[in-house]
This record gives C-alpha cells, sequence and structure tokens, in this order.
C-alpha cells in the first residue's frame, strides 16, 4: 500500500472514529451545535449515527493497519456519509446549520469515495501482479 494513501485512509478513519465517540458521549450538545433544538428523539438518533461512525472508523483503521479490507471500510464510511448528507439536504424544516453540516456530509463522502477507489485500485493492482509473477516463476524455459 502506497505509505501516503495509507496515512491518509488512517486519519480519515481515526477522525472519523473520534466524530464517532462525540456523538454517542455528547449527543444533545452535538445535536444543538449542528442540527438544532435537542429532542430524546434527535439524542437517540444522534447515539445510533454515533455508534454506527466508531464502528466504521475503527473498522477502517483495523482494515488500513493489516492491510486487508481497507477499501471496503472506507467506502461504507463514504456511503453512509453520502446518506447523511442526502437526509440532511432534503428534508423540510431542519435549521440551516443542518444544511452546512451536509455539505461537510457530501464533502466527506466525495473523499472518502476517491480514497475507497484508490485502495481497492492499488489492491487490485497487487493481485495482478502477484499472479504474473507467480505464472512466471512455474514456467520453464525452452
Amino acid at each position: 500500500m502506497d505509505p501516503h494513501r495509507r496515512l491518509v485512509a488512517l486519519w480519515v478513519c481515526r477522525i472519523r472514529s473520534l466524530i464517532g465517540l462525540k456523538l454517542v458521549l455528547f449527543p444533545r450538545l452535538v445535536t444543538k451545535l449542528g442540527l438544532g433544538t435537542p429532542t430524546p428523539v434527535s439524542t437517540a438518533v444522534v447515539r445510533m449515527v454515533g455508534v454506527r461512525d466508531l464502528a466504521i472508523g475503527l473498522g477502517g483503521v483495523a482494515g488500513v493497519r493489516e492491510g486487508t479490507q481497507a477499501a471496503e471500510w472506507v467506502g461504507w464510511g463514504a456511503a453512509t456519509d453520502a446518506v447523511d448528507a442526502l437526509a440532511l439536504l432534503v428534508t423540510p424544516g431542519l435549521a440551516k446549520r443542518a444544511r452546512l453540516v451536509g455539505l461537510l456530509a457530501a464533502g466527506s463522502a466525495a473523499v472518502g469515495m476517491k480514497l475507497a477507489w484508490e485502495l481497492a485500485d492499488e489492491r487490485a493492482a497487487a493481485e495482478v501482479a502477484s499472479r504474473h509473477a507467480g505464472r512466471l516463476a512455474t514456467e520453464t524455459p525452452g
């Protein structure tokens, strides 16, 4: 794995984990800052999103460190960001700051998906090279 891309993927996953932890531990504060007036329903939903982001982030860190399934974890994080962005941008009646959070989620989704594609392409290229090297090693000259 390209060291620069690996470092970026690690930071993306670590930041997702920290955001998830913040959402789990301080749902009312996060709701007040990003969405509007906290209610019991919004607090529960923010906690659920926090657990999701914490799990995806920690899975991504493990995947990047082990060199396996990093693209999948980063891609699923990007997909959840895209759904969050869509929900925050098209739901009527949300505060303007929720729209800003939606735009940030859309940006995160775009960056995450690009990174996931690059990680998947890099892994595919390594697999092809490995297969090709295996074929060359088994072929005997003459």
